[in-house]
């Protein structure tokens, strides 16, 4: 019985039974008492298997929210793109012959290619625009205000935030994955040795065996 053989829920779950059994079932626990395995040792291990299933299923849950604030965060990331594109390219329009504008805004070639890199034009964009009141105006006449520029700028500050999330709920599943991980290596040399006490113990009594959950040899 081992874990990588098995589905950590089917593998816990025969854990659970293996060592439930071995201590409510008089005949078991009298028999393993006089291989070293006290009553005591026995729920150790049992509560040890009832940690790690909760540790499994907080691990699903942190999964579950990684999933979600990644999801929220590239959601964002591409309405932020587009409406930021939809700027640049009006800016390139009215701001075109103002070789400050190009660089100060970064409008001449093509966009950055990783996300990083993307964040950071946006963000000159949007923080050297709302330091020059020429050029806003400027922008004026396809109706672009101060205030599209200050939401694009909140769009920005809800992206770091929920990049610091994601970072956050990365960490946490990688925590429980490790943690997860020692559990099961912890629990399996218990499990290992004490199936092979078990099938010396009742190599005469194939019942008690199954009971366990040990498949019995023909």
């Amino acid at each position: 019985m081992h874990y990588t053989k098995n589905s950590i829920g089917n593998y816990q779950s025969g854990v659970e039974v293996m060592f439930r059994n071995s201590i409510h079932q008089h005949a078991i626990k009298e028999t393993v008492t006089k291989y070293g395995y006290s009553e005591e040792l026995l729920r150790k291990i049992y509560d040890l298997n009832s940690d790690l299933l909760k540790v499994v299923e907080s691990a699903k849950l942190a999964k579950h929210k990684k999933a979600e604030v990644f999801k929220k965060k590239n959601d964002l990331l591409t309405s932020v793109k587009k409406e930021y594109m939809r700027h640049v390219k009006l800016a390139r329009i009215v701001l075109g012959n103002n070789i400050m504008a190009e660089e100060a805004l970064v409008l001449n070639g093509a966009r950055a290619r990783t996300h990083k890199e993307f964040v950071f034009q946006m963000t000159v964009f949007v923080s050297n625009l709302l330091k020059n009141k020429e050029w806003l105006e400027a922008l004026g006449v396809f109706n672009i205000k101060q205030e599209n520029i200050k939401g694009l700028e909140n769009h920005l500050s809800d992206y770091a935030r929920l990049s610091e999330l994601c970072l956050e709920a990365q960490g946490e599943v990688k925590r429980l994955t490790t943690l997860k991980k020692k559990m099961l290596t912890e629990i399996q040399s218990y499990v290992s040795d004490y199936v092979k006490v078990v099938r010396i113990a009742f190599e005469e009594k194939p019942k008690l065996l199954m009971s366990l959950g040990i498949r019995v040899k023909e």
